[in-house]
């Protein structure tokens, strides 16, 4: 088994007692979130897996496709349910995850992110993905792991801009 296919089913064996609670769309936001806070805190990648954007947010590239191997190698069962009346597509874990492989603070990052998320609802995970990288990126560009460092941008507030416009001054550059 690949290292994204023993990510995806270590999530998915998360929600085992409640697999409801994870359908497709939550999938692909825990997954967002994971590679961002790993990348945010290690400064590298947690898989090889590329993000795309789409209308509910950055999503896997070539998702189904994972997806559909993973329930043809008999890794993942995808099953269909009804919630806030949409249909949404759940899965369950076949394979007990083996995280053998895996260093502590990957298991650290993904259980945290996990568990995080774990009440919000497909929506909420969707509006919270929807932040000023996403906005200004085009529908279906490449959203990259490493835009998470945007969040250490901070917009100037009026000190900073009246420090600004001082030292200019002082400087004979107004």
């Amino acid at each position: 088994m690949e290292k994204l296919e023993k990510i995806i089913n270590y999530i998915i064996y998360c929600f085992r007692d409640e697999p409801t609670k994870l359908g497709k769309v939550k999938l692909a936001k825990i997954l967002w979130s994971c590679e961002r806070e790993f990348m945010y805190k290690t400064h590298k990648r947690l898989s090889n897996l590329e993000f795309i954007k789409l209308n509910n947010g950055p999503v896997p590239k070539k998702y189904n496709k994972i997806l559909d191997d993973m329930v043809q190698k008999g890794i993942i069962h995808s099953f269909n349910t009804i919630k806030f009346d949409k249909k949404q597509t759940s899965f369950y874990s076949l394979i007990e995850p083996d995280m053998n492989d895996f260093q502590a603070i990957e298991i650290s990052i993904i259980d945290s992110v996990v568990y995080s998320l774990w009440d919000k609802s497909a929506n909420e995970l969707s509006n919270m993905s929807h932040d000023s990288f996403w906005e200004s990126t085009n529908t279906g560009d490449v959203m990259p792991v490493e835009s998470v460092f945007m969040r250490d941008i901070q917009e100037p507030d009026e000190n900073d801009i009246a420090w600004a416009m001082q030292t200019l001054k002082e400087k004979g550059l107004e």
